[in-house]
């Protein structure tokens, strides 16, 4: 067949090449079937779409449409799907670290893995929104990514999931992914579409993107070692600069720029850390911690707490009411952090949510003044500064806002409140919202379903029906959104959340239920659950699986699948107490609560109502399970114990609340914690900072 002969362009400068349609790469040519979709090469870079790069510089792979491998140099043919009938045809490849394997990937998700490319897992069984357009692996080669052509993502192996394109909003209409990369380190991603929009996810840099083109945009390669890039990013002609964030106070950062990888498991010491002082109003505990946040190499800790101790137990002199940033290496307060003087609340925080595209912390609560000037309970302040954002400016709920979640440009609120002060006039909502992410503006589109009453009662989780002339609707707990956008689970201690009580006697709709993200209906799946929840969290291994942390009869932590086959959890993990935060890394789910013993058995009687000492209430108790007191570690896949994680926690409450990024934070009410079951407890009242373990 003829070779074209491909006319040069001058090489965009800066961190990234975008590559138009138009464009190869000098030296590449085309071959009979299709050559799209991105591929990862060995050291963590992105070759030409449909390429993969051999461990040699001067070595590569081509593959066509129909998985037919072309070798280049020192790259070796380890094997093609050229003489099998696909079902759909190959979008994408990526290498192995080593060069010595690498995998395809058909635009159903199927994945084919040939020399010492491992298989860790596929869509192909799975009914896509959108087909797959591409792939990349892991720095490490024990994992990938796909991405389909709608922007969601799908992690495989050690892939930890970061965010996808569905989660952004778009100015442009309809957006249609093309590529994908990681990070050098593999802990983010970036997405281009064909518009040239490029989204950073993890600790990938937000570069900016491409506007006016003239050909759309088919591919993306970064740089390895981006230190070797220097100066400012340029860009072709037409092309728009970086944008910056929105309007409000800014400042200098008051630490570095977030570069760091999440981890998979945790140690079981935690640093020594600053922390609560006593609560004056509750013997024996340290005041509340209820939220933790981080970005970067800073953590937002907030909760109803008035101040910090140090390391010795000695008071602070400087006040830090419900909100503070802290260094997470060190456990000490940034010293002359900027943001916790000027954010300064006047009620406690209980959510935090940050969005560094919009360079805003959320923060939610009983506040009524924050960053500086008056917000009722919601609010968005400078990610730096703490300053509140006057352009983001949300409607007044009539009571305390406890969970956030954002998805697709709008920012999903949960809590107490039943109604909304909006520029219109008052609006019911029940105890579930949502707004534009950017402006604040109530989207009225978002209208959930009638709460008909009636709560999951004290620490036992007896249910409780409303009776003629009260109405007690429970309070929402916890939100989480799946990767593809499409539904936004609400946890909390209602009863009967959008489903008549005469049409759900048993209460299986209660404590969880689904809701549509565009219109808050239920949807069409929806779990079965009889339990109050306490807390929700997505796994970043796969961005569908969603935890939840839930009481009653003993506490569980659960396995949901939206929108799969089964309306039951895939597995469940039994504790002889409510289980209250939950938070999870790629390979485990960390479990916190109010809980002395995991129970490997779900069928022991021990986890059945029984009086106990020593007044008789009703409680349950599993002395001869495995002693996890208040903290406890399992498989994210299986829901397996993992045996190795030893931390506890004392006071008969403990954590409230776990968040995993770079550590395991668990914030609470404790004044104590150990890394030995029984023993070895030392004082660290109210927040305890876990290193990575791996």
């Amino acid at each position: 067949m003829p070779v074209r002969t491909l006319r040069q362009r001058r090489p965009v400068r800066g961190r990234f090449a975008l590559l138009l349609s138009a464009v190869l790469v000098a030296g590449v040519v085309s071959f009979a079937g299709s050559v799209t979709g991105p591929a990862q090469a060995t050291d963590g870079r992105a070759a030409a779409a449909g390429t993969a790069a051999a461990a040699s510089p001067s070595g590569c792979w081509l593959v066509a449409s129909d998985g037919g491998i072309f070798a280049f140099g020192d790259a070796k043919f380890y094997g093609s799907t050229g003489a099998i009938k696909l079902n759909q045809p190959i979008t994408g490849m990526a290498a192995t670290p080593s060069g010595a394997g690498y995998w395809l990937v058909a635009s159903d998700g199927g994945i084919f893995s040939f020399g010492d490319a491992a298989f860790h897992g596929s869509t192909g069984a799975i009914k896509l929104n959108q087909p797959i357009a591409g792939m990349a692996a892991t720095p490490s080669g024990a994992g990938y990514w796909l991405t389909a052509s709608d922007g969601g993502i799908f992690s495989f192996g050690d892939a930890a999931f970061h965010g996808a394109a569905p989660s952004r909003p778009t100015a442009k209409g309809p957006r249609t992914v093309t590529a994908m990369v990681p990070s050098p380190t593999g802990g983010g991603y970036w997405q281009a579409a064909t518009s040239g929009e490029l989204l950073a996810f993890g600790d990938a840099a937000d570069l900016g993107s491409v506007a006016n083109l003239t050909r759309p945009i088919v591919g993306l390669a970064a740089l390895a070692n981006p230190a070797r890039a220097s100066g400012a990013p340029s860009f072709p002609p037409g092309a728009a600069p970086p944008t910056t964030p929105p309007p409000g106070p800014v400042g200098p950062p008051t630490t570095g720029p977030p570069s760091t990888t999440p981890a998979k498991t945790f140690s079981s010491a935690a640093i020594p850390s600053w922390g609560t002082p006593a609560d004056p109003a509750k013997a024996g505990y340290a005041e509340l911690v209820v939220s933790v946040a981080e970005y970067g190499n800073r953590a937002f800790v907030s909760g109803e707490f008035t101040g910090l101790v140090d390391q010795t137990g000695a008071a602070v002199n400087a006040a830090t009411p419900y909100l503070l940033e802290l260094d997470p290496t060190t456990g000490q307060p940034i010293p002359g952090s900027t943001f916790t003087a000027t954010a300064n609340p006047d009620g406690p925080v209980l959510a935090l949510l940050p969005a560094p595209a919009q360079h805003r912390l959320y923060v939610a609560g009983k506040f009524n003044h924050i960053g500086g000037q008056t917000a009722h309970r919601l609010a968005a302040l400078n990610l730096d500064t703490g300053a509140l954002d006057p352009s983001f400016s949300p409607p007044d709920p009539n009571a305390y806002i406890t969970a956030l979640a954002v998805s697709a440009g709008r920012l999903y609120f949960g809590g107490a409140f039943t109604t909304l002060t909006a520029a219109t006039g008052p609006v019911d909502r029940p105890g579930v919202a949502a707004v534009d992410a950017a402006s604040g503006a109530l989207v009225d589109s978002f209208a959930p379903p009638l709460n008909y009453g009636g709560i999951f009662e004290t620490h036992t989780g007896k249910p409780v029906e409303d009776t003629a002339g009260t109405h007690n609707p429970g309070v929402v707990q916890g939100l989480a959104i799946p990767s593809d956008g499409k539904s936004v689970l609400v946890g909390g201690s209602f009863l009967h959340l959008g489903t008549a009580p005469a049409d759900d006697p048993n209460h299986q709709r209660g404590g969880l239920v689904s809701l549509d993200t565009a219109t808050g209906q239920l949807t069409p799946w929806q779990p079965v659950h009889k339990r109050p929840v306490f807390a929700l969290t997505v796994w970043p291994g796969d961005g569908r699986t969603v935890f939840a942390a839930a009481g009653g009869a003993g506490g569980v932590v659960e396995a949901y699948q939206p929108g799969g086959k089964s309306t039951n959890p895939a597995w469940t993990g039994h504790v002889d107490g409510d289980a209250t935060g939950v938070a999870a890394t790629a390979t485990r789910v960390y479990l916190v609560g109010h809980y002395d013993h995991e129970v490997p058995n779900a069928s022991d009687p021990c986890l059945k109502l029984s009086p106990q000492p020593p007044d008789g209430h009703m409680g349950v108790s599993c002395p001869n399970g495995d002693p996890h007191r208040h903290l406890a570690a399992f498989d994210a896949q299986t829901g397996n114990t993992d045996a190795s994680f030893t931390a506890q926690a004392d006071t008969n409450e403990g954590p409230d609340v776990a968040f995993a990024g770079r550590y395991l934070y668990v914030g609470g009410n404790f004044r104590k914690v150990s890394d030995t079951p029984g023993a070895n407890y030392r004082a660290q009242p109210g927040l305890a900072i876990y290193p990575a373990a791996s």
